[in-house]
């Protein structure tokens, strides 16, 4: 099996996201696959123009030719899309490096199995899809836009969303806090069953989903340790 993550942090190895991907990937290889993890932060990636010159003028064939030509994912089993939350969105560089997924893609439109319209896909082997993520704030409803937006890429992509892990207080894995040792330490026990699962069974179990979205440490400290940590800066 082949695992390709994707990943979308301006802040690259400097991120929780990285953190997290890394973790993931430490289990998905312990069960034999072979990964690779992408940072788009060290890539040069021009956003879509809309020109559809790869749909007309160079058939497949995008009018950039940046470092986005230089991702190649076939031969990919599943590919992890990770981000760190922007906007209640995924950040820039993940959006500019989907758009540009365009050229992959016909221009005529035919409806899907529900009856929505849909693109024609240039390759037949479509590679199963998963989405990592995480953000400053306390709870996981802040990620409910991207749980949306996933499964519509899958159905877009005419493939399956195998799995989905949100991580709330996100910059709590950085912290370098004696008291958050033994927590984040079991966090990423937790992502690397996650990984050896998703190797094993193409799904995560419900076991360890619940056990990856507990809370770090409770909302108002958060907030307090949070809110403390800027006042600071700011005073400085």
């Amino acid at each position: 099996m082949k695992i390709t993550a994707i990943n979308g942090s301006p802040k690259g190895k400097r991120g929780a996201t990285y953190l997290m991907v890394e973790e993931f990937l430490k289990g998905a290889q312990a069960q034999g696959a072979e990964t690779k993890h992408i940072l788009l932060s060290n890539m040069n990636i021009h956003h879509c123009m809309g020109c559809f010159s790869c749909w007309v003028k160079t058939p497949g064939v995008c009018v950039f030719h940046d470092d986005r030509k230089k991702i190649d994912l076939s031969g990919s089993d599943i590919i992890i899309y990770a981000t760190p939350v922007y906007v209640d969105n995924i950040s820039g560089l993940l959006k500019n490096f989907m758009d540009r997924g365009v050229s992959s893609v016909f221009p005529t439109i035919e409806k899907d199995a529900q009856g929505e319209g849909i693109h024609p896909k240039r390759r037949t082997v479509r590679p199963k899809i998963m989405t990592m993520a995480n953000c400053g704030y306390p709870g996981q409803t802040h990620f409910e836009v991207l749980k949306v937006l996933f499964r519509r890429i899958a159905r877009n992509m005419e493939t399956d969303l195998i799995g989905e892990i949100y991580r709330n207080q996100g910059p709590l894995l950085l912290r370098d806090d004696p008291q958050l040792e033994p927590i984040i330490a079991q966090y990423k026990l937790r992502l690397q069953t996650a990984g050896r699962e998703i190797v094993n069974e193409l799904s995560i179990s419900e076991k360890t989903k619940r056990e990856l979205e507990e809370e770090l440490i409770p909302h108002d400290l958060y907030l307090q340790k949070h809110n403390e940590i800027f006042n600071q800066l700011a005073s400085i």
